[in-house]
């Protein structure tokens, strides 16, 4: 290569390099803009308040104890993203991003948030809406989602998973989104099923509202009380 094309390849090089933190830049921001969008409190009253109003009988009956814990947590400081003038990016053509988030998705399907083996999230996905959570993300989808009830699957800590080795004892990682998970759907009070035969003891001596095996059994936790 001679020196022309050398100095031609390094300058392309750079504008790459440029380019590439520009965008992670971006992605920074919007994370950032997420993160206060997701904990205005504004915005989770009109999520119960929606999803109440989509499905009275069956979401309805909760929306006094939800309100009650929006309501505890009135105080707790709101993060909001935190560029200064120097750092904060423009965004082309995104006046607005956390605005493409808040599209309305009505479901007239029970919705299932859950720790999943790939059998299980199958098997479900044929009489309801499965939302999986992951050990890097369950407490913050599931803080936020709108669903009907938790689901654990007792095979779900099989190896080639994500939550691969799940009761095994000595993972202490997946213990704790476990336990952080359990005290979400507590704090929500949303029933907290283990899903499937022979659970691994470590998961059958935790305390479950139900032990399931047939989807048309959680189907019937979830109905209004008549």
């Amino acid at each position: 290569m001679s020196g022309a094309e050398g100095a031609k390849a390094n300058r392309q090089a750079a504008r790459l390099r440029a380019a590439l933190r520009e965008r992670e830049s971006r992605v920074q921001e919007l994370e950032r803009r997420l993160e206060a969008l997701e904990t205005s409190m504004a915005l989770q009253f009109g999520r119960l308040v929606a999803s109440a109003a989509r499905n009275p009988r069956r979401r309805g009956v909760r929306l006094p104890k939800e309100l009650y814990r929006l309501w505890r947590k009135r105080n707790a400081p709101e993060q909001g993203p935190s560029s200064s003038g120097s750092e904060r990016i423009l965004l082309d053509r995104i006046d607005r991003p956390e605005d493409r988030l808040l599209a309305a998705g009505p479901c007239d399907r029970i919705v299932i948030a859950g720790i999943f083996g790939a059998q299980a999230a199958a098997a479900l996905r044929e009489h309801a809406k499965v939302i999986p959570l992951y050990p890097h993300d369950a407490t913050v989808v599931l803080d936020t989602a709108d669903v009907d009830l938790v689901v654990v699957d007792a095979a779900a800590g099989e190896p080639g998973g994500p939550w691969a080795y799940l009761g095994v004892p000595g993972m202490y990682d997946r213990d704790r989104a476990l336990h952080d998970v359990r005290q979400i759907a507590a704090g929500r009070s949303l029933p907290l099923v283990l899903w499937g035969e022979a659970p691994p003891a470590t998961l059958a001596l935790l305390d479950w509202d139900a032990t399931v095996t047939t989807p048309s059994r959680l189907a019937e936790m979830v109905e209004p009380v008549r």
